[in-house]
């Protein structure tokens, strides 16, 4: 008999491929260009170079793996979502599978790197996934993840989830999924990567920014490109959702410069060496 929390793994983890699916297009044209920022210094924290074996676990649409592929890395890719991996195929010179970062379909040992850029945080167990990426990597290799930081220090975030908490709900009937900013604090980045075995362990916060058009922009693009955020914002009542809406923009105005707006916002990068 299955128990309570692997239901709750098993439907987030299919809420999560569900939605994902549905945005894939729209995420590769809107947060992958954001999340993309940072790619050059995670690929910098694991060595990446010519003829590295380097493994993109959540690899989304690709971005990082074609960064890495700019390095002459072989480069292998792997998502949880088909539609995801589809996209990412557009780099021919990499080699991309549709599977679960929490059961990796490769050999121990098999990668010199391992990046995992904002995927933590959509793994239902996410130590099962640190777990095998230190599995599939050789002795000596490296592994970098990166999750958003909390509202408190993270701008964006704190305009988006703000908003919500202020004219809307967040008690919703969505599946129950792991802690969103989890990651974002530098001392649960250490805890988890040594509990797995990692050492010289080091945590760096990133800086990016979301850039939109206008602040009208920022609302409608959230909502179509992401899962988690998108639906929570999708889910509120018309006079909620009209509400939230007036407050991002009045909060994204404060941000808007001669180019567009320009929303602070920023990422933990945390690396682990496998001995």
């Amino acid at each position: 008999m299955t128990d309570d929390l692997t239901i709750a793994h098993d439907s987030f983890k299919q809420f999560e491929r569900d939605k994902f699916s549905l945005v894939a297009q729209k995420y590769d044209q809107a947060i992958a260009t954001v999340t993309s920022q940072v790619n050059e210094a995670i690929l910098d924290a694991v060595g990446a170079k010519s003829g590295l074996r380097l493994l993109d676990v959540a690899c989304g649409t690709g971005w990082l793996s074609a960064a890495a592929l700019k390095r002459e890395a072989i480069v292998t890719g792997l998502d949880y979502v088909e539609n995801m991996v589809a996209i990412a195929m557009r780099c021919p010179q990499a080699s991309f599978h549709n599977g679960d970062a929490e059961n990796l379909p490769f050999e121990s040992g098999q990668f010199e790197a391992v990046v995992c850029s904002l995927g933590i945080l959509h793994f239902p167990n996410p130590e099962r996934a640190i777990a095998e990426s230190f599995r599939v990597l050789k002795p000596g290799g490296r592994y970098a993840f990166t999750c958003w930081t909390p509202p408190t220090c993270n701008p964006f975030m704190a305009l988006i989830l703000g908003s919500v908490q202020t004219y809307g709900s967040m008690d919703l009937d969505l599946p129950p999924g792991p802690p969103l900013f989890r990651f974002g604090e530098r001392g649960e980045c250490e805890r988890a990567l040594i509990a797995e075995g990692f050492t010289e362990v080091s945590v760096t916060e990133l800086p990016m920014n979301w850039t939109f058009s206008t602040p009208d922009d920022v609302m409608a693009k959230v909502v179509v490109s992401t899962a988690r955020l998108g639906t929570i914002l999708a889910m509120q009542t018309p006079e909620q959702e009209r509400n939230i809406k007036n407050a991002i923009i009045d909060g994204a105005s404060k941000y808007a410069t001669d180019s567009g707006v320009e929303i602070p916002a920023s990422v933990m990068l945390a690396v682990g060496y496998k001995p």
